[in-house]
């Protein structure tokens, strides 16, 4: 069963205070093993899950009438692995992440840290979203990998792809986990227990987005790595909805609530982390706090996600009035298409994105900056000349203003 380990710590003599370099005894949590657990949800609770799950199915079936298929998809990927990053006090400006990326496709190196990291987390989103939809069953090598993707542009990247060796903690001071807020286990048993949470993520026990709660619950419960834990453990959310085929094409940006509701969401996963019998109604009810925030949260991002494709649906119409008559086939279509999920290009990257030659891009995005649908920037030290879609950028910085407003979307209003 559940239990918290009494354990010592030895005094580090190199602590600024006298706080910082005692020893004495703490407790680290052991959490049971997600496997055969049978797990029981109230009436209303389970209701409140259906509507979820239903509000995602509709979400990627309505999507798929929109304009932009694939820059839908990508709009409300990188939304949630942006909102994500801001959970961890990491947040830039849409523009500023856009441009970033750019360079940092080019090769080039800049001296914008905390967009880089940002940018990190975005291909780890893409990473869950591909293992969740392209592949059987997740594996530990796949884990390892969206770790990696985080850690890569960060200060300690050497972080990256492994699992912890040494006790983490979290709260108190930075040398001993003694005033911590919460310990989570001892290295000794991290493989055993993150093989019975991947395990638990590849089976089928529970409904999806439950499977996804539990999932971030426990993984966070186990903070395998040293840093990025919980970036990682956002993403396993979508990995879970990806894999059982619920959110297959467009991600429900929920970071972006819980980015509001902190303390509520931590709150949920404090009353995960039970001392009672495996199977009984304690743990359980355990589960209920966090399951209740996710399953709110998933609906109000749902509702969010299509009126962002209503939004950019109505703009790509209003760009079509502007350029007239063209083959639907036509570089100038295709490049309109793409800007949703891509509003800053190069003519190389946008050649790449419609399958067409740069002279023929060149020739679209010419057409694009005279009826206003693009404009020319340069950018990084080598000046490279981009054009943006302003337009798309104002709705998703609008998308993030929206939502980052703690009192319109109080989780209890």
């Amino acid at each position: 069963m559940a239990e918290l380990l009494r354990r010592r710590w030895k005094p580090d003599f190199e602590g600024l205070s006298r706080q910082d370099r005692e020893g004495g005894s703490y407790e680290s949590y052991l959490p049971d093993p997600l496997s055969g657990w049978n797990l029981s949800l109230p009436a209303d609770l389970a209701a409140d899950i259906a509507d979820a799950e239903a509000e995602v199915r509709s979400l990627n079936a309505s999507g798929t009438m929109h304009a932009s298929l694939e820059g839908l998809a990508r709009v409300l990927l990188r939304t949630e692995a942006v909102a994500s990053s801001r959970i961890e006090g990491l947040s830039a400006g849409p523009r500023r992440l856009l441009r970033a990326d750019f360079l940092l496709r080019e090769g080039e190196s800049f001296s914008d840290s905390r967009a880089a990291e940002i940018i990190g987390n975005i291909r780890a989103m893409e990473a869950a979203i591909d293992f969740g939809s392209t592949q059987q069953d997740f594996t530990l090598e796949n884990l390892l990998e969206m770790h990696r993707l985080i850690m890569e542009h960060s200060r300690r990247p050497e972080l990256g792809g492994s699992m912890r060796g040494s006790q983490n903690w979290i709260g108190g001071s930075n040398y001993n986990p003694l005033r911590a807020v919460f310990v989570p286990p001892p290295p000794g048993y991290l493989p055993e227990l993150v093989d019975d949470l991947i395990e638990y993520l590849n089976g089928d026990q529970h409904s999806p987005l439950v499977q996804a709660g539990i999932g971030h619950a426990q993984f966070e419960t186990i903070h395998p790595f040293a840093d990025g834990n919980g970036r990682t453990g956002r993403a396993l959310i979508h990995v879970v909805l990806g894999r059982r085929g619920l959110a297959r094409d467009f991600v429900p940006p929920v970071s972006l609530l819980l980015a509001n509701w902190v303390d509520d969401y931590v709150g949920g996963l404090t009353a995960y982390r039970h001392t009672s019998p495996p199977d009984s109604p304690a743990r359980s009810e355990g589960a209920h706090t966090w399951l209740r925030i996710l399953a709110v949260a998933t609906r109000r991002a749902c509702l969010y996600g299509r009126r962002y494709a209503a939004q950019i649906t109505a703009l790509y119409r209003d760009w079509n009035g502007r350029i007239g008559r063209t083959r639907k086939d036509s570089s100038l279509r295709l490049l309109l298409a793409a800007l949703a999920g891509a509003p800053v290009v190069s003519v190389k990257t946008a050649a790449s994105l419609i399958g067409r030659s740069t002279v023929n891009t060149n020739t679209a995005i010419n057409r694009l900056v005279e009826v206003g649908v693009l404009t020319q920037r340069n950018v990084g030290k080598q000046r490279y000349r981009i054009f943006e879609a302003p337009e798309v950028i104002d709705l998703i910085t609008e998308m993030e203003k929206d939502l980052d407003n703690p009192v319109q979307h109080d989780l209890h209003r």
